[in-house]
């Protein structure tokens, strides 16, 4: 499955659907969100199917593996997506700072905050694949 920034926006906008439709004055219900990404997962799980004749394997859309691969890649989407706006505009939540209320805040020092977060997390994603690949090695084809 290749990923475009297409899949990337849509995944984002798809989980900030979810989050306006579920957002009460007491919060935003994180496992209300994630059951409804997992309802709703049809509407992005591709139709293609993965398949070996010699083994009588046969991934499609309803599998489990399929189906975590989806649901990580909106994850992660949705967390890169996040940061990166929230770098771009600054976020900040003082007033009290030379921004005062505007919107964006294009505050210097949320952005640089978010963009250690965000590096973190790029990080976080290439150390995970980094130790998956490292324990591969020795199956490579």
């Amino acid at each position: 499955m290749e990923i475009t920034q297409t899949n990337i926006n849509e995944f984002y906008d798809f989980v900030q659907d979810q989050i306006s439709k579920i957002t009460t004055k007491e919060g935003l219900d994180i496992s209300g969100l994630l059951q409804n990404i997992m309802i709703n997962l049809d509407y992005l799980v591709s139709l293609e199917t993965y398949e070996s004749q010699k083994c009588h394997i046969r991934y499609g859309r309803n599998n489990l593996e399929i189906r975590m691969w989806i649901f990580s890649l909106i994850c992660m989407s949705w967390t890169l997506m996040n940061l990166t706006n929230k770098v771009k505009e600054g976020h900040c939540r003082n007033i009290d700072h030379e921004h005062g209320n505007q919107k964006p805040r294009e505050c210097f020092d949320g952005r640089k905050f978010h963009y250690s977060i965000y590096q973190k997390c790029i990080k976080s994603f290439y150390d995970s694949l980094a130790v998956i690949e490292k324990d591969l090695d020795k199956y490579r084809f």
